[in-house]
């Protein structure tokens, strides 16, 4: 893993032990640089009604994202466009996705408001949606950028697999045994989960069919997770 060869420092805050050790490894580190020419990438952690109960329609907020900006610039202002959207459950069980088109109203780095944010901190977006569409959570897992510069939603994804030694999360040192075709994992990618099945295994690749939707950015990493008694836990 990156931390492979990180050096391990003994370190009692309550005490002072160490800490100063501690403080010249982290200056050591080097801080990525943001990529801000790029089309921004915004990944919904959170999607929230910031609206108390009795709000006056002259006073209420529009829906509001909170996540992270992984590149490019947001203004406050501009457009953007919300993928995979709002889910319509259609009769007999089927449902579809609609791609939703809004504006930003406000940005907010921490508690401080912002006409402008770039990659880096936690960030909150208030749009111009309706906060219904919103509320409890219900866009959690979009990806948000400028209208036209998002892929469309697939439903088959194919991805590198690297797995484990042992399962993690398991009370026993379980080998991770490969994985089989028509097995089902929980896949983790971004602030995006979804259940898929395999559909077919070659070498290191794997093909799956999901049953919701993703955006897939290339050299996105995925986390892979296997049911065992009853639990998802993570094989890779």
């Amino acid at each position: 893993t990156i931390a492979e060869n990180a050096p391990i420092i003994p370190v009692s805050a309550q005490q002072g032990i160490n800490t100063d050790k501690l403080l010249e490894e982290l200056v050591k580190l080097e801080i990525p640089k943001k990529d801000l020419k790029s089309e921004p990438i915004f990944l919904v952690a959170r999607s929230f009604d910031i609206n108390k109960p009795g709000t006056t329609i002259d006073k209420l907020k529009g829906g509001v994202f909170g996540g992270i900006l992984k590149k490019g610039k947001l203004t406050v202002g501009q457009q953007i466009e919300i993928k995979p959207g709002l889910n319509i459950k259609k009769p007999h069980g089927e449902m579809s996705y609609q791609t939703l088109v809004t504006k930003i109203l406000s940005l907010y780095k921490g508690k401080e408001s912002v006409k402008e944010v770039t990659p880096g901190a936690s960030i909150s977006i208030e749009t111009a949606l309706d906060p219904f569409l919103t509320k409890a959570d219900s866009l959690t897992g979009c990806v948000v950028s400028t209208k036209g510069n998002l892929p469309e939603i697939s439903y088959k994804i194919k991805i590198k697999s690297n797995l484990f030694k042992e399962v993690l999360g398991a009370k026993e040192h379980l080998k991770v045994e490969p994985i089989k075709t028509r097995e089902m994992l929980m896949l983790s990618i971004n602030t995006t989960i979804s259940v898929g099945t395999v559909e077919k295994i070659s070498d290191d690749e794997i093909e799956l069919v999901l049953n919701i939707p993703v955006i897939v950015l290339k050299e996105d990493q995925v986390g892979i997770a296997r049911n065992i008694d009853g639990h998802w836990r993570l094989i890779g």
